[in-house]
């Protein structure tokens, strides 16, 4: 199982990664912010109106939750558990 990259500049990450699952597509792009207090962010968001598609799950690298953006797009949001 291989890694990904992250770049680290100012204000923002660049990860590249593969592909998981059966249902991942290769060649496919993943927008995600991520954030340090995730259960607040969502919380800001929705008092927004930001629907979200799933409760936060941990996936391992953080916690992650998804919500559709005009268009469809499905956007992450996450809270990562490396240090930044």
């Amino acid at each position: 199982m291989g890694g990904w990259l992250i770049f680290d500049a100012p204000e923002a990450d660049l990860g590249v990664h593969p592909t998981e699952g059966s249902e991942a597509v290769s060649g496919t792009a993943e927008i995600s912010f991520y954030c340090d207090d995730i259960v607040q962010t969502v919380a800001d968001l929705r008092a927004r109106g930001v629907e979200f598609t799933q409760e936060t799950e941990d996936h391992g690298y953080g916690l992650v939750t998804f919500f559709n953006v005009p268009g469809g797009f499905k956007i992450q949001l996450y809270q990562p558990k490396y240090a930044k």
